[in-house]
């Protein structure tokens, strides 16, 4: 399945506005369950549970302004954008989180103020800081925009997804091999297996590959997540059977022993859709990005390269060691 790169990181909104929501995680830890009851203990009947009413969902305003940092307020739609920007990653549905979230808006206001007093706007480094969120945000925007209103299709989800599954086809393979560093060694060891070795055990004992310690198990791989010569000796064995003759990748030798064979299994749509629609909604940002350059009058500049002079710190360095041949 091919898929087309992003020629540019729009996607990705900038994140040096958002303030952290890590103490709004708090929220989300679950109770600790109690322990299991000690082997061998007999607890008795159980009773059944206790029948509790369902707990009723909670609503709470949110006033507006959220608070007001020395004279200046902080109005709700600042608060609900926070609430925007966070969503996904932190829970903000109870009073204690929507506190912590409004203290995070306080110690922020608080910031600017002390940036405004120190007329931080009017530095132009800052400004010129300013001025690249800006362009990443209006850029960002273009592409969001974009592909909220055009969405892939469940045709063309469906389309892609069965042109992937297609190439998924085949079969899959569970194998053991032990690799050792030259042919000879793995004759030896195709020698002790034809006289009854046990292949786990050989492969504990022989094998440099971090499989050993499995009994060289490689547990389950298509061809294709192997080298060639590899995958093309365990396509031609007989399940259960090992190879009567070591054969050599890039790695070593190998002595392979075929324990099982199946038919491949590609995931579900519902499994691959994430994946497909971003790759879909990749292929139309790369599409709008090349029509808006067909439609513009784009002129480059060469840059110019040149070989770099010394600095002051180094001239003296170099002729001392110029000095220093001459000695």
């Amino acid at each position: 399945m091919k898929t087309n790169k992003l020629t540019l990181p729009l996607l990705a909104l900038s994140s040096a506005l958002l303030v952290s929501g890590a103490t709004l995680a708090a929220e989300d830890k679950k109770p600790e369950t109690a322990p299991p009851a000690a082997a061998g203990v007999t607890a008795g009947p159980v009773a059944p549970p206790a029948l509790t009413p369902a707990a009723k969902p909670v609503e709470f305003t949110v006033p507006d302004p959220v608070a007001v940092v020395n004279g200046k307020t902080i109005p709700k739609a600042a608060f609900e954008q926070y609430v925007q920007q966070l969503r996904g990653r932190t829970k903000v549905d109870s009073v204690e989180a929507s506190k912590s979230l409004v203290d995070q808006l306080v110690l922020e206001e608080l910031l600017v103020q002390e940036a405004d007093k120190q007329k931080l706007a009017e530095d132009p480094e800052i400004k010129r800081q300013l001025a690249m969120v800006q362009r990443s945000l209006l850029a960002s925007s273009v592409i969001r925009r974009m592909l909220n209103d055009n969405s892939p299709s469940e045709d063309a989800v469906k389309k892609e997804y069965e042109t992937a599954t297609a190439a998924m086809k085949g079969k899959e393979y569970k194998a053991s091999h032990i690799l050792v560093d030259s042919e000879d060694k793995a004759k030896e060891v195709i020698a002790e297996l034809k006289k009854g070795g046990n292949f786990a055990e050989l492969a504990k004992a022989k094998s440099s590959d971090s499989s050993a310690g499995n009994g060289g198990d490689l547990g389950w791989f298509s061809p294709s997540m192997m080298v060639p010569p590899f995958a093309q000796a365990v396509t031609k064995m007989e399940k259960g059977k090992h190879s009567e003759a070591p054969v050599q990748t890039s790695f070593g030798w190998h002595v392979i022993q075929l324990e099982d064979v199946r038919d491949a299994t590609p995931p579900t749509m519902e499994e691959l859709k994430p994946q497909i629609t971003q790759m879909l909604q990749s292929r139309m940002v790369n599409d709008y990005l090349e029509k808006l350059k067909a439609g513009a009058k784009v002129e480059v500049k060469e840059i110019q390269v040149s070989e770099a002079k010394p600095t002051a710190e180094a001239a003296p360095a170099a002729n001392d060691e110029k000095k220093e041949d001459k000695k």
